[in-house]
């Protein structure tokens, strides 16, 4: 790992030296090494409807000091609750998902919080391009309290599962692919973080590609990372935000910042 942080930084400093953009080619490095890490902090979640029409969001893990979190949208939240009301079964990455662990909804923004445990945890199932993997999943932390969120310009990483790599296979199961971007913010407030996916500014970051303007839903609840960095000095990535909406139309990805999130996972 030492050697792959001396390469990004080689990167870095070139880049600066010759006054150059330094957010593509610099996240890319970056997302490339921290792929695996972000998407080990993820896992998809998703349910069939009463006629069997398969839907799916993302969750983010997040270990504070109190408790073990899941965090998603409030709009995946809900349909979890439903399935619950219906006798319908939640499946998260490979494990039943059962809805009474919800912690909590914002009262404003689009999140909701389950309480998961390390036991959970460690059945949900971890796939690599569409492929099972004997690694276990780790929930992200975050070095101070609340989670800090990404300025405009900042550069960040963003990313979850979306339903368009989703794939039935022959014994019934589900097969999802994680799908992980690299550019900067565009816009932020107390309420929004706002990123363009511009395929001249955005990289994705991984094997998979997918065109201008398609149809990502199914990232909601995905995680979303700043780059921390202390004078000057490259430290990691850490979770600053949640996804909860992408339009194609517009090619605009909006992330709800943490900043009023508990460690028990309430908020306000």
């Amino acid at each position: 790992m030492k050697d792959e942080w001396k390469r990004i930084e080689d990167v870095f400093n070139m880049e600066e030296a010759q006054g150059r953009n330094r957010i593509p080619q610099y996240l890319f490095e970056m997302g490339r090494v921290y792929e695996f890490q972000a998407q080990c902090s993820s896992a998809p979640v998703f349910y069939e409807d009463k006629q069997g029409v398969t839907h799916n969001g993302t969750m983010t893990f997040l270990k504070t000091d109190i408790r073990l979190l899941g965090i998603t949208n409030k709009h995946v939240s809900d349909a979890i609750t439903l399935c619950g009301q219906q006798g319908l079964p939640v499946n998260l990455g490979g494990t039943d998902l059962d809805p009474r662990r919800l912690i909590a909804h914002h009262h404003e923004k689009d999140l909701a919080t389950y309480e998961l445990s390390d036991v959970l945890l460690g059945n949900v199932g971890m796939l690599r391009n569409g492929k099972a993997q004997p690694n276990k999943h780790q929930p992200a932390t975050v070095t101070t309290w609340p989670p800090i969120a990404a300025h405009a310009g900042a550069p960040v990483l963003y990313g979850g599962y979306p339903g368009c790599d989703r794939e039935p296979q022959p014994d019934g199961n589900v097969t999802f692919a994680f799908y992980w971007i690299a550019n900067k913010v565009e816009n932020a407030s107390d309420r929004n973080i706002s990123m363009m996916i511009n395929l001249g500014e955005s990289i994705s970051v991984g094997p998979r590609r997918h065109e201008q303007g398609v149809d990502l839903g199914g990232w909601s609840g995905g995680p979303l990372f700043r780059l921390n960095d202390r004078g000057g000095v490259i430290e990691h990535l850490e979770l600053s935000g949640i996804i909860y909406e992408y339009s194609a139309e517009m090619g605009i990805v909006f992330a709800h910042p943490l900043t009023d999130l508990n460690p028990d996972g309430t908020f306000g």
